[in-house]
């Protein structure tokens, strides 16, 4: 008698775990670290409320895991019919801006492109480029640029810079214009560079004899 009791307490414990998954029809609630879920995505979840748990949670797997906003998620089950799912957003950090225009792409720490506004608080680049698409990433050329305008904005919360061909051009307090190059250099060296000879030049007599700092060259030139 125990032989058989066990296997069929066995069969009806799986049965209560997994077939109920076939069966409640769910609603969802969806949350981000900041919150609500965004349109972008709270739209494409919402036509699944009144699906089968089953059903549900592969769309909502098979849409998130394809989304460049979402950099994680978890999806868990709460009486009695709510699948609460809980992202993780990437988040913007630079922005670049074409001059005729009057938007910003805001981009992420790797360069991909989350969405588009009107205006930002963020370190920006201004160039002549063509703005990538949601979704996309810039160059290279455009994403050293914004990681140079994000250091310089960190030391001298100066946010604003521009490209011109090559070179990205930042205007200091000083004033003083630095130029970086955007080919074949190193962010971090350049950046030491600076510092050291922007606080020699604004130290004392110093203060009034550049107004330019060039990094173009192996051996910085101050004019």
């Amino acid at each position: 008698m125990k032989k058989i009791i066990l296997p069929l307490a066995l069969f009806l414990l799986v049965l209560a775990i997994f077939l109920p998954r076939f069966f409640i029809k769910i609603r969802i609630d969806c949350k981000t670290q900041f919150g609500a879920c965004p349109p972008a995505i709270s739209d494409r979840l919402t036509p699944l409320n009144g699906k089968t748990m089953f059903s549900a949670e592969r769309e909502i797997n098979k849409n998130l895991k394809s989304n460049f906003l979402v950099s994680g998620f978890t999806i868990q089950f709460k009486l009695p019919n709510i699948l609460r799912v809980d992202l993780i957003i990437k988040k913007p950090v630079f922005a670049l801006k074409n001059k005729s225009s009057e938007t910003f792409a805001l981009v992420d720490k790797d360069g991909y492109v989350l969405n588009v506004s009107g205006e930002t608080s963020l370190p920006r680049v201004i160039t002549d480029g063509s703005l990538p698409k949601e979704g996309e990433r810039v160059n290279d050329k455009d994403f050293f640029a914004l990681q140079l305008t994000d250091g310089v904005y960190k030391m001298y919360q100066i946010g604003s810079s521009t490209i011109e061909g090559d070179t990205l051009l930042v205007d200091l307090t000083g004033p003083i214009r630095v130029l970086f190059p955007l080919v074949g250099a190193d962010r971090e060296l350049l950046l030491g560079s600076l510092r050291l000879i922007y606080s020699n030049i604004q130290s004392g007599e110093n203060k009034a004899l550049y107004s330019q700092i060039d990094l173009r060259y192996r051996n910085p030139v101050l004019r």
